[in-house]
């Protein structure tokens, strides 16, 4: 027996066999690849909340044994978005927070339900496959694998070295650049979004910000952002500048009251 759930009653996502079926034309399935599949399954199961990208590749790839550089979360997330699309989302449903992370937008609607205790090919709809560029690719033969497998494997690991040194020396740049110095708050260092601008905007950042005030001398480096659409709002608070090595505390609100706190 395994849960199995109905997405805004048209779609149906079997986590076991990372498939999704269009419950009004059964005879059409997308299968996603394992990673977008565990994905999709970790919005589900935190539907409501935002998954940060840190969350997401810890559970989905470390909790696994699999190292994987921040490229491959970025690619799996596209392949997941196209098999929603393929499926029939004609808006999509998963919501990025910049700098933060991910969450399902929040009139997504989901229904569990669980599968008779019988073999997983009975369980999940016998649909016709829609063959896509999404899906898992034909294994090569066994005897030509063996040839050309240590090489596909060196180059990966170049590929995914290269991509993770570049990422980083990117990203601290990218985060940065969202946010601009605004003020001092004792011995903190007040950096505000670049969409907090009206006078209010201000005021709510700066309320946001000021329990904080006590450990400014621990963390010294405040970033505040507001999400309007989601009614949320992110304080990170840094021990070094983002273009230093540095550990950072996360806090979140939800109209005004704190949602929680992430170390």
């Amino acid at each position: 027996m395994h849960k199995y759930y109905i997405i805004n009653g048209v779609v149906e996502f079997h986590p076991a066999t990372s498939t999704l079926c269009d419950l009004n034309n059964p005879d059409l399935v997308v299968v996603l690849n394992s990673p977008a599949g565990r994905c999709l399954l970790l919005l589900i199961e935190r539907a409501g909340s935002i998954v940060t990208q840190q969350e997401c590749m810890d559970i989905v790839w470390q909790s696994r044994g699999m190292m994987v550089s921040p490229n491959t979360f970025y690619q799996n997330i596209s392949i997941l978005r196209k098999g929603l699309k393929k499926i029939g989302f004609e808006t999509d449903p998963i919501v990025t927070i910049p700098r933060i992370g991910l969450t399902l937008a929040s009139d997504t609607q989901i229904v569990i339900k669980e599968a008779q205790p019988q073999s997983v090919e009975q369980e999940v709809p016998i649909c016709k496959i829609h063959e896509e560029d999404i899906g898992p690719q034909p294994a090569a033969p066994a005897a030509k694998r063996r040839l050309w497998l240590p090489g596909i494997l060196m180059a990966l690991m170049i590929f995914v070295g290269v991509s993770a040194f570049s990422h980083n020396l990117r990203h601290d740049n990218y985060f940065v650049d969202g946010y601009r110095f605004t003020m001092m708050m004792g011995e903190c260092r007040l950096y505000f979004a670049h969409d907090i601008e009206t006078q209010r905007g201000l005021d709510k950042a700066l309320a946001y910000a000021a329990p904080f005030k006590e450990q400014c001398g621990s963390y010294p480096w405040v970033y505040v952002s507001r999400y309007s659409m989601l009614s949320r709002a992110s304080v990170i608070r840094c021990d070094r500048a983002m273009t230093e090595p540095n550990h950072c505390m996360s806090d979140y609100f939800i109209e005004e009251r704190e949602y929680g706190s992430l170390p």
